[in-house]
Formats: structure tokens, sequence, C-alpha cells
């Protein structure tokens, strides 16, 4: 039998002299001490005979000590009881208007809701419940309710008091000054002066202030910010009226301004459809070619031994359509197997087969008509979808092949690609897409920021009031304003976060009676020839489209590119990837239409507006809508003579702002001792730097540019290596004004 743990540990304590264990005594581990019970005597309590009071110090009473103010006991006593408005945005009305009673610091002052209400206490306008559901509803206005208060009172139901002796009407500001005042003197009875105000100044917020793009001076911004605004403050005793000089108040530059922007756009008109040419009245005689290639394209299925036939044609003002239904078990593929036959036989300069038709069970086959009909921008935008549209974005393209006219909205594209080839129609559509803006915009309600590096296409539309800044022609220049409405969307960003909107246009209705509102316009971005300006820009441009692509759509900036060459290389599919909506006219090959469309098929247009249209993966063919250079004068000259253009900012500033920012670059270290390697080598190569200094590729290019900016070296001529341009004294002169030996 072994042993157990507890006797194992006993003689192992015992064998150390740990335990000390007595004769006759049970070994333990801890042995306690006996300790005698207590005994508590019991205890009794004495009556308290006193009566109860409560103590209170009584020569502390007349002390001023410090008040605090009232806290509710439901949230803590840390928590001052204060009203609390809701942002309710699911809800309709203004919230200012709805809310701005209760609140402790209150939205609008005083002077602004005289301004806006006739009086500073607006909310007593509904004091009774029947005025307030008809306001609230829409059936009574304010200025109905207040011209039904002014209503002459008949002699006999008047009762003569001093106010109503002196006065026929009494505001609700001078009754509730009247109530302070009595307060103050209860012994006194004050009539209540009529105090005037200027009713003619307006908030400043209530026109687009153009210079907000740019830096604005502290004097401006304090005026913005400050406004000199006199309140009336009520008197407690009648003073004798003293006759003084009306001071002028100075008008500020801002003021001057906004007056100068006012007296521009209140009394602008938009342009007439008057202006515009419309096409004469068209007739439906002498189709007998449709017949007869109805005939055709069904011989050539017979000969080809296909099973269907044209039941169903639509004729267009550039193409007819033929409608093909195949008999049962017919593969579409044979269709567009024949469809160079089918070409030949119809001595058709190209076709164009849609195999199914997009919610049909035929298929199509697009061939040109005999005669063309024009299209003229006229015949599109005379339409009450466009005249009668409250969408500020809204463009005529064109009409489609059932005769019908085509509208597209920039805000829903959100940004747009346009390409094709010389005479195939673009620079018309862009011409027609910045007219639709034109006609339907203020020059304070959209702007436009127009590059044209060929500079001929867009100087038609120069010196127009919407323009931002002139017409861009310049590369660097153009780069610069890129980078400017890339610093405009991310500031436009922060004022939306300011106010919780979502987009430009939440902020325009939630937040249009704010004081604090500030105007967004639409900006409208349009690059013509922008494979040009990405070949000469490179990846600069590239970030700065791409940026803009990606963020621009909530705060009101759109982009369109339109270019001749639509090479894989250039218009790359990342820039693609963010521009749904692309404007496809005739194109070299099958290769560049994949490049636009995805797909092939603007290969097979004819030219001169003929055009497709792609909107999120669904493509229709369209006949754009022209617009002569005769048109263009006649509008441009109608606004020309209304208002004239306030640029937000110039190509001088633009220029100078990238050359401060070149020269605020950081330079390397080692930008002297290579500087003197190369014009000791009197010749510049990447590859020598980079073995000579035992530094990285990126680095060394980083060197060679600021080289190249200080007029070190030539430019990059390929792969042959730059020039060197200046000696050792030039580049110690250079060295001397950047602070470097």
């Amino acid at each position: 039998m072994k042993p157990s743990l507890s006797m194992n540990l006993t003689k192992r304590l015992k064998k150390q002299k740990y335990l000390k264990v007595k004769k006759g005594e049970t070994p333990m581990l801890f042995k306690r001490k006996k300790v005698a019970d207590r005994i508590i005597p019991g205890s009794t309590r004495t009556e308290d005979t006193r009566p109860f009071f409560i103590p209170k110090i009584s020569q502390l009473a007349d002390k001023e000590t410090l008040k605090r103010s009232f806290v509710s006991p439901i949230f803590g006593k840390s928590v001052k009881d204060n009203v609390v408005i809701t942002n309710d945005r699911k809800y309709f009305g203004d919230i200012d208007k709805k809310y701005d009673a209760f609140r402790k610091d209150k939205k609008l002052t005083k002077e602004e809701a005289k301004k806006r209400f006739g009086d500073s206490y607006y909310e007593f306008h509904a004091i009774n419940n029947a005025d307030k559901k008809k306001i609230l509803s829409g059936e009574l206005d304010i200025a109905d309710l207040q011209r039904r208060r002014t209503e002459v009172v008949e002699p006999e139901a008047q009762i003569e008091t001093p106010s109503s002796i002196e006065d026929d009407q009494v505001s609700i500001d001078e009754f509730f000054a009247a109530v302070g005042e009595k307060r103050n003197n209860p012994e006194e009875d004050v009539a209540f002066p009529k105090e005037e105000f200027n009713e003619s100044d307006s908030p400043l917020t209530d026109k687009f202030d153009i210079n907000r793009f740019g830096p604005i001076d502290e004097e401006d911004e304090d005026e913005i910010l400050f406004p000199d605004n006199d309140v009336a403050e009520p008197v407690n005793t009648p003073k004798p009226v003293i006759e003084t000089p009306i001071q002028e108040k100075p008008v500020s530059k801002l003021e001057k301004y906004r007056e100068q922007i006012i007296s521009n756009f209140d009394t602008y008109r938009l342009p007439s459809i008057a202006l515009l040419k419309k096409s004469p009245p068209k007739s439906n005689e002498g189709q007998e070619w449709i017949q007869a290639n109805i005939d055709i394209i069904n011989q050539t299925l017979v000969a080809f031994d296909i099973a269907g036939e044209v039941t169903n044609f639509t004729k267009g003002p550039t193409v007819t359509r033929y409608e093909i239904s195949l008999g049962a078990g017919v593969q579409t593929k044979k269709i567009t197997s024949i469809s160079d036959n089918i070409q030949m036989n119809l001595a058709a300069l190209s076709i164009r087969i849609e195999a199914p038709i997009p919610g049909k069970t035929t298929i199509g086959i697009e061939v040109p008509n005999k005669v063309r009909e024009s299209v003229f921008f006229g015949d599109v935008v005379d339409n009450p979808r466009f005249l009668q549209s409250k969408d500020p974005l809204l463009l005529g393209i064109g009409l489609d092949i059932d005769a019908n006219p085509v509208y597209t909205s920039i805000e829903a594209m959100p940004h747009g690609l346009v390409a094709g080839s010389t005479q195939s129609g673009k620079s018309v559509c862009i011409a027609s897409i910045i007219a639709s803006i034109i006609f339907k915009n203020k020059p304070d309600q959209v702007k436009l920021l127009l590059i044209d590096p060929k500079k001929v296409d867009l100087q038609q539309f120069a010196d127009i009031p919407h323009l931002l800044t002139p017409i861009i022609d310049d590369s660097k220049v153009a780069i610069e304003s890129l980078k400017w409405a890339v610093t405009e969307m991310e500031r436009r960003y922060d004022v939306l976060k300011k106010f919780k909107s979502i987009n430009v246009k939440d902020y325009y209705e939630r937040r249009f009676n704010d004081p604090e509102f500030e105007a967004m316009p639409r900006i409208v971005i349009i690059v013509e020839e922008a494979s040009d300006l990405l070949i000469n820009g490179g990846p600069e441009v590239e970030e700065q489209i791409l940026r803009l692509t990606q963020k621009s759509r909530a705060v009101g900036i759109h982009l369109i590119l339109a270019t001749q060459r639509p090479s894989a290389d250039i218009i790359k599919g990342s820039i693609k990837a963010n521009i749904p909506t692309r404007f496809a006219f005739r194109v070299p090959s099958s290769t560049d239409s994949m490049v636009v469309l995805d797909t092939t098929g603007a290969d097979k247009l004819l030219g001169q507006g003929d055009m497709l249209l792609s909107e999120n993966g669904k493509i229709r063919r369209l006949q754009g809508a022209f617009l002569s250079p005769s048109e263009i004068e006649a509008i441009t000259d109608y606004i020309k003579e209304q208002a004239y253009p306030q640029y937000v900012f110039t190509h001088e500033a633009l220029i100078k702002t990238s050359k401060a920012t070149e020269e605020s670059a950081e330079i390397d270290d080692l930008f002297p001792d290579v500087a003197r390697y190369v014009i000791n080598e009197e010749k510049c190569s990447l590859n020598k730097i980079t073995q000579e200094f035992a530094i990285g590729f990126n680095r060394a290019t980083q060197i060679v540019s600021a080289l190249e900016f200080y007029g070190v070296v030539s430019q990059n001529v390929g792969t042959k290596p730059r020039e060197v341009l200046i000696n050792f004294e030039q580049l110690n002169r250079i060295l001397e004004q950047l602070g470097r030996k």
C-alpha cells in the first residue's frame, strides 16, 4: 500500500524541521491558536426628545453668491437643460423658420429676420391655429397675413388709447420694446416712436459672389463675416429729436462688386429660339427606293437559303432600319456572316447590323438613305421637353432613328467622352453642348472652363460671360487650371461637410435660406483634343483628370473630353472606367471603336453628325444636331450685349502660381554636385548620373528636371543625352541665388 500524499508531506516537513509535533498530537500543517469567545454587551438607544429642525446659517442669507443655471436631473447634474433643435432632413419646410424661435443661439439676427419677414418676431405671424395651418399648408402667405392686419378699423370699434391715437398700428418689435420699458420704469408711461429701418439693404449672400473662388482679403472677409448692421435699441425715456446730418456709410469693395454683378445678371435674358434655324417641312414623296431595298434584302436571304424576310422598316433622317424576322431554328450569326453580300447588293456605302434589336425579336439592318435630311439644333431644342425642363444641364443632342429628339443630362452622365475623326461631327457636337448650357443658364448659374490646344475650335465662344477664365490654349496653363479645379472640388466637399449635405442639389434645397449660404454654380470643363494634352502633360494631367472623374460629381463639377485619336495608350482604362457616357462619331478602324464604345460599330458610321450614343452600356444611333457658325455668332453676340465676362483667374496668375510652386520645391542635396558633373562631362545622361552618384532612377530624374528648370541642361530629345547650356561661372551664379555652393 502506497503512503498517502499527506503522510509523505508530513515526513518531509518533520525531517526539514519545519513541523514540530508533540507526542499524542495529530500532525497539522497549519496550527491555529485557540481564541476565547468575545462577549458583546447589550446596548439601548436613549430617546431623542428634541424637536426636528433644519440647521440654517442666517448670517449668510444676504451674501451675494454665484447663481447657477437650472440643471435637469434627468441627464445628471453636469448637463444643462437646454433646448435642442432637431435636424429633420426627412420633413419639409424651412428649418430656420420652423425652429429658430426656440434656439438659444439663433441663426437669424433680428435685422435679417426683419428684412425677410417684416419684423423680428416672425413666429407670431401664425399665432392662432387657423392661420398656422393655412401658412404651413401654403394657402396663406405671410404678406397676406400682414395685409389683413393693416385693414382699417371703424371708428366706433376703435378704443382710444395712447397707442391708437398716435399710431394706427404697433409692430411686434415695438410691443416687446414697450414691455421691456415698462418693466424697467413701471411708473412712466412712454410713447413708442416708430423706428425707421433701411429696407433696401439685402443680405450679402443673396447673389453669387464670383470672387469667392480666389483668395479673399482680410478686410473683405471681415465684411462677409461681420457685416455692419445698425441695431436700433429701445430707449427708457423719450429724448428730444435732434436733427443731425446723415452720414453715408462707406461702401465696401465687396458691396460694389455685388451691385455690379446684380446689375449684370438680374436683368439677364436667356437667348431666344428665334436665333436658331429650323429644317423645312419634310414630304414622304419619292420613297420608292425603300421598297426596292426590301426586295433586295429578301432576295439575298433566299439566295443564301436563310428562312426570313423583312417585316418592318423605320426611316430616320440619315439611315433606314429594316427589321428581319427569322424562321424557327435559324441562327442570328447567319445574317452577320452575309453582311458584305447584303452591302454589295444594296450598293450602300456601309451597313450596320443589330442582331438582335434590343427589346425585339427581330434583326435590324441599318442602310443609309438615298438623300440625307438635315437636323438643325433649333429642331431639337424647340421642344417642351427641353424648354420646360428644370434640369440646368440638359443637352440637346440630335434625332434618333425614329426622328424623336434625344436629350441627355450632364448631371446624369456625369462625365463624357467625345471621339471622332476629321469631318465626323465631333466639333459641332461640342458646340451644341455649350449652346445647350447657354440656352438654359445665366452666367452665375453655370461656369465653363474651355481648354482648346488646337486654338481654333472653341474660339467662337471667347469672351462670353459664362467663362471662368479666357479660353486656354497653352498646355502649362491647362495643367494649372485642372489643378485649380481639383482644389475647388476639395473646398466644396468641405462646405458640404459643414452643412451635412450629400451633394450640391441637396445643399441648395435645404440651405438656401441659411445666412452662411454660399452659391455653388455648376462647373463644366470641356477639353478639346484631350489626346494632345495628355501627351504633353503626361502623368500629371492624367492624375488630375482621374481625380476629377472619380470625385467631382457630387460637388457639381463635370468633365467632357474630346479627341480625334482614341487610342488605348492615350485614353487609358482607368480614365474610361469613370466616364460611362460616350459620344462616338466615325473612327478609322474597329480598334478605335473598341476603345470608345468597347464594341465595334463606330467604324461603320457615315460621318457629318452620324453618331452612336452609349449611356451605361446602352447604345443607340443618332443624327447629331447641326449648329452653324452664324448661329453661334448670333447667340454669343446676344449674351455679350447683356453682360461681360467676370473671370475668376487669368492665365498670367496660373503661370505665376506654377512658377512659384516649382521654385518652392525642395532642391536635392546632390543638385550642385550633379550640375558640376554634367558641365564637366559636357552632356547629361541619366544612366551615368545613377552610376556615378549611386542613386535611384527616380531621384536622378528629379535632379535632371531641376537642372532643366534652372537652364543648366536642355529639354529631353528622345534617347539622346541632354545638352549642357551653361558653364561653371554661370552655374556659380545660379547656386548663389539658390543659397547653394
